[in-house]
């Protein structure tokens, strides 16, 4: 029976030994590795802090500014608009024959009637205006042998008018061979600067013989345009 080797006894103890904490070794990295994996799989579980609903602002009301104020009295818009807020109803059996910028022209043919409606957003004092606003008129209604009365102020016909004027005026119109004796007026109203700066031209003619009926229409035509103002 053969002895052995003491020398290799002890190698193949230290290396039983290597191979075991080796071992040990592999088997924690492991471990640990599957321990980390595991917690990497499971969320962790969070804690919500309850949050305060933000704080929201309350917008301010919108301002309303009115365009004319303060009004004395009511604003009565109804009718043909001339801009600025102003306003013409025009009265039965009148046509409507321009319409231009802040401006109007209405007619009524049988009668030899025509009206005309201007608007103007700077106004200015109306006496010094009257007679050549007439003649203006007269001209562009080929009336001639034009004669005019003196400008003289009127009552104001509702308390946003600041100045009411008016001028009248006699001439003669030929059409086919016949003339015509005709008389008409041109009126001027100032709205007060604080309710609204504007003023109105109105000129107008007629024949002689529906002279009472015309300026009764074109008046309340002329009204209507006040209380818009």
């Amino acid at each position: 029976m053969s002895q052995q080797n003491p020398a290799s006894g002890r190698a193949v103890a230290l290396l039983t030994a290597a191979l075991a904490v080796l071992l040990v070794g592999v088997f924690m990295l492991a471990s640990q590795l599957t321990h980390q994996q595991v917690r990497a799989a499971s969320p962790e579980k969070t804690t919500l802090k309850p949050t305060r609903p933000k704080a929201t602002a309350h917008e301010p009301a919108p301002s309303v500014t009115p365009s004319r104020n303060p009004r004395r009295e009511a604003d009565v818009d109804r009718g043909t608009p001339l801009g600025q807020g102003v306003f013409v109803e025009v009265a039965n059996g009148w046509t409507t024959v321009h319409s231009f910028t802040n401006g109007l022209e209405v007619t009524s043919w049988d009668r030899g009637a025509d009206a005309t409606f201007s608007l103007s957003p700077r106004p200015m004092p109306s006496l010094p205006l009257m007679l050549p606003a007439a003649k203006a008129f007269a001209d562009e209604q080929a009336i001639y042998g034009f004669q005019a009365g003196r400008a003289r102020a009127l009552p104001p016909p509702n308390g946003n008018i600041l100045e009411a004027v008016s001028i009248g005026f006699t001439g003669r119109l030929r059409q086919d061979d016949v003339t015509y004796s005709l008389a008409g007026e041109c009126v001027r109203l100032r709205g007060a600067p604080k309710t609204n700066d504007v003023s109105i031209s109105v000129c107008w003619a007629a024949y002689v013989q529906d002279l009472g009926t015309v300026r009764a229409e074109v008046q309340r035509m002329i009204g209507s345009a006040a209380r818009s103002i």
